[in-house]
């Protein structure tokens, strides 16, 4: 275990963080916005975390908590317009004021509840991403749990998280500087950026999203405020090294746990993790959860929440929103004719005919997807689709595109088809490919997007 002796407390904590709604933990703030829509309702707002290090520090209005390592905020919403979005935002640290962390920590741990290192909660899972210390009956007993409660419920999600970090251009701090996902008093359910990113680079980031009040860039002016320069650097660094170890690993997409198990071999061998603070297991009674392990010396305190930052319910934050029936989205005729979602499934029941028929097929990764050409990024699924890939990797796939193609253009006709596709084709079995009928009619759909696209960049 490595501690970095400065200013903030910095201690080495290679975890599993998982947030299942961030508007839930805050008491629902907003609704937010999207490329200048505004947001109706979220349906999820998940916050993930490979963690690598956490740490305290002491500002003049309480303390601030601090988990830096890969993370991802990703949301399904609707806009008030009718559209229906999926987005995420990659980041390198999560920001926890003492009264959120507390409120956080106070959440009723349902299982393992003798296990300080391991939370299961309402608003909280976390486990240690190495569990070598634990007996085998235990480890089987952590790893059932946190397949029924988060793995599968969540597995696109997290697949989709893994594919990103795959993409060479993803979690670049060194170009990028820290992304921080922060609830400080001063910056309230913002994400920080830094200044010094690239210009193109920021428009990109810099676009607003669902649940967030904003994005802001003060990433690196407030880290200097706690952090030394070595310190900073340090933290640029593991970011980078778990950016490695995660976009590497093998795992079995049909049993997700193995991204821990495996990453754990590669953290002992590459980074040289060790389990580093081991929490005892207690049947004692603790005021709170033992989340960071910088957070040891407050386990007795308690700060309430701030009258400030008002907590509601999810029924409350959607009340206030007042629909604009001209704002309602339509899509064209055009648009119902080519995505025959419902003909499709209708004929998949009807006919049993040789072109519909859905192949078995194997499970492989999906290829890097380029980020910098909306072209480029589709030509690159249409070779998905033409190489019988499963068809939840198709939906992956689909929709990592979907996110690319928005930062670079607003199309609603594009974006809403390929939403429509992605939905579909999650809810299918797995190992299963499209039918030769389908596969026709995608193709034919992405040379249309291909099109059209082309005109507008060339116009």
């Amino acid at each position: 275990m490595v501690t970095i002796k400065a200013e903030a407390n910095i201690l080495e904590n290679y975890n599993f963080f998982v947030i299942p709604s961030w508007g839930h933990l805050l008491g629902y703030p907003t609704l937010g916005h999207y490329s200048n829509h505004n947001v109706s309702k979220i349906s999820q707002d998940l916050v993930i975390f490979f963690g690598g290090v956490d740490c305290s520090v002491q500002s003049e209005k309480g303390t601030l908590y601090y988990l830096f390592g890969l993370g991802y905020y990703y949301t399904k919403f609707e806009l008030q317009s009718g559209r229906y979005i999926t987005d995420h935002r990659q980041l390198t640290g999560l920001i926890l004021s003492d009264f959120v962390y507390d409120y956080l920590s106070t959440s009723k741990n349902v299982t393992l509840e003798n296990d300080r290192d391991i939370i299961v909660s309402e608003n909280l899972f976390k486990l240690p991403i190495d569990l070598s210390s634990k007996s085998e009956n235990k480890r089987t007993f952590i790893q059932g749990t946190f397949m029924r409660n988060l793995f599968i419920p969540y597995k696109d999600i997290i697949l989709e998280f893994m594919e990103t970090l795959r993409n060479p251009q993803s979690f670049q701090v060194d170009k990028t500087g820290p992304i921080l996902l922060s609830t400080d008093r001063d910056s309230y359910n913002n994400i920080l950026l830094s200044s010094e990113m690239e210009y193109e680079m920021k428009t990109n980031y810099l676009n607003t999203t669902a649940g967030l009040n904003g994005i802001t860039l003060d990433s690196k002016k407030h880290l200097e405020q706690y952090f030394s320069h070595q310190q900073l650097q340090y933290l640029e660094e593991l970011v980078l090294k778990l950016k490695r170890v995660y976009s590497t690993i093998e795992y079995d997409p049909m049993y997700l746990f193995s991204i821990l198990v495996n990453a754990t071999l590669r953290l002992r061998s590459e980074i040289n993790s060790s389990n580093g603070h081991k929490v005892e297991s207690s049947n004692e009674k603790m005021p709170k959860e033992s989340i960071f392990l910088s957070a040891k010396s407050r386990m007795n305190s308690f700060i309430d929440w701030p009258d400030k930052f008002r907590r509601r319910t999810k029924d409350e934050l959607e009340k206030t929103i007042v629909q604009d029936t001209t704002k309602l989205y339509q899509p064209k005729e055009v648009d119902k004719e080519t995505i025959r979602v419902g003909e499709i499934m209708e004929e998949q029941e009807q006919f049993k005919i040789r072109t519909m028929k859905r192949p078995v097929v194997k499970l492989k990764p999906l290829p890097v997807i380029p980020t910098s050409n909306a072209v480029d990024i589709l030509l690159v699924i249409k070779e998905v689709v033409n190489q019988d890939y499963d068809i939840k990797s198709i939906a992956r796939a689909l929709g990592i595109a979907r996110d690319y193609i928005k930062s670079m253009i607003l199309h609603s006709n594009v974006l809403w088809e390929m939403s429509r596709y992605v939905n579909l084709y999650q809810r299918v079995e797995p190992n299963v490919g499209l039918s030769s009928k389908e596969k026709s009619e995608l193709v034919e759909q992405i040379d249309k997007w291909i099109n059209l696209i082309s005109k507008i960049q060339s116009s």
